[in-house]
């Protein structure tokens, strides 16, 4: 009988052992899926942090490209604005003399123009002075409005409304003259210039 339930007793004794050996295929199983789920996670985190580097990659070119677009027409206005204080500047010196000081007013007329506006007025020179002396010719200009009509390249084509007071030796009382005048400012690296220079002229 001892021996009949020293077997039994051996034998309940292995039976919880072989009940373990169960649970490490799910343990596996759970590690790899932890593997598996790791290595996703991993994958889309690497794809997320490649999307996120493309979107600011093409932000930054956009926003660069705004910049740039943004400075250019700051830069246009700037050349606008300056070439039509130029022209409204040339207008004034223009339409301001004095028949007793005519060096001034030719000095002023040439000054800051280019080669071929330079040679108009050296070529009319001794007749307008002439004219300018007989009549005793004294007058003062105004640009009251100016504003660029066309660009082309970096030549600014300006309309310059301006009044003159003007007297001689016939009209002793200053009157007043309207006039509408055209100047074409040139830029030239860092240089304006006026180029070309006369009144409007009205399509018939």
């Amino acid at each position: 009988m001892k021996t009949e339930e020293a077997q039994s007793d051996s034998v309940n004794a292995v039976e919880p052992e072989d009940s373990k050996p169960e649970a490490a295929p799910s343990r596996a199983l759970a590690l790899d899926a932890d593997r598996v789920d790791s290595g996703r996670r991993s994958s889309i985190l690497v794809a997320v942090a490649a999307i996120l580097a493309v979107v600011a990659v093409f932000c930054g070119a956009q926003w660069r490209s705004a910049a740039n677009e943004t400075a250019d027409l700051r830069a246009a206005a700037a050349d606008e604005q300056r070439a039509t204080e130029i022209a409204r500047d040339y207008v004034k010196r223009s339409l301001t003399y004095d028949y007793r000081n005519l060096d001034a007013f030719f000095g002023a007329v040439t000054d800051g123009t280019g080669d071929t506006l330079r040679e108009r007025y050296k070529q009319v020179r001794e007749t307008l002075g002439k004219i300018m002396t007989e009549s005793q010719v004294v007058a003062s200009g105004n640009a009251v409005s100016a504003a660029v009509d066309s660009v082309t390249g970096d030549q600014y084509r300006v309309t310059v409304f301006a009044i003159q007071r003007t007297q001689n030796v016939q009209q002793k009382d200053p009157a007043s003259v309207p006039n509408l005048l055209t100047v074409t400012v040139a830029k030239n690296g860092g240089a304006w210039q006026v180029t070309d220079y006369g009144p409007q002229k009205v399509a018939p």
